[in-house]
């Protein structure tokens, strides 16, 4: 018999995903509440994070979101590893209690990120830095996080930084295999996050519906 490497696991190309907010000033509450769910320990993350989109002319509407993620030392220097993270639009299944979407991450190592970026034809949206703590409940992944954005393009020391909300993002998701049914997953991924209400109320968020929309006209005046 052909013995398996320890590395021949599926690989995780689907993800479950719920969203939700809290005020920071009821964060320490969260971490309590979280603390007694979780597995034991958390991990701090200080991260730069900026979000890309691919165009083409014939299907300008349709937009493919690149991520590009790296991991701030603690002296506040970058480190030129990055995380490059390739999200699908999500499921059309309204049965569904969470939103399940293609994504696909990678590894990568650049001195000058913004060139490779360009070169595959990526436009920059937006950025942002995020400062939270990472939890785990056996395969499920659960985030808080605040959101800051530097005052000036390339700077990102602490008198450069301002504060976007007075609110934290929560995130738990859960990955699973390519084409590996989701539904006993959203389930559970469902369950967990209600275990964190009154404190915060984790949401099947239809952002998408907001991506791909027309505007309407405005109605005329009488």
């Amino acid at each position: 018999m052909t013995t398996l490497s320890v590395n021949s696991t599926p690989y995780q190309t689907q993800e479950c995903v719920l969203y939700g907010s809290i005020y920071i000033k009821n964060v320490p509450d969260l971490e309590r509440r979280l603390a007694g769910l979780c597995d034991p320990g958390c991990e701090e993350f200080f991260e730069h994070e900026m979000s890309f989109s691919l165009r083409t002319a014939s299907t300008y509407d349709l937009k493919t979101d690149i991520k590009l993620r790296r991991r701030f030392r603690s002296d506040n220097q970058v480190q030129n590893y990055w995380q490059l993270k390739y999200i699908g639009v999500p499921e059309p299944d309204q049965k569904c209690p969470t939103i399940v979407r293609k994504e696909i991450s990678s590894l990568v190592h650049s001195n000058d990120m913004m060139t490779y970026a360009k070169s595959l034809g990526l436009r920059m949206d937006y950025e942002y830095i995020t400062q939270g703590k990472l939890w785990t409940k056996g395969n499920i992944k659960i985030l808080h996080a605040t959101l800051t954005k530097t005052l000036k393009a390339g700077t990102y020391d602490s008198t450069s930084i301002k504060s976007m909300s007075d609110s934290a993002l929560v995130e738990i998701s859960i990955s699973l295999p390519e084409s590996a049914e989701y539904m006993t997953a959203a389930k559970t991924l469902r369950d967990f996050a209600d275990q964190l209400m009154p404190l915060v109320h984790m949401e099947k968020v239809d952002y998408w519906k907001k991506m791909f929309s027309t505007p309407t006209a405005p109605a005329a005046r009488r």
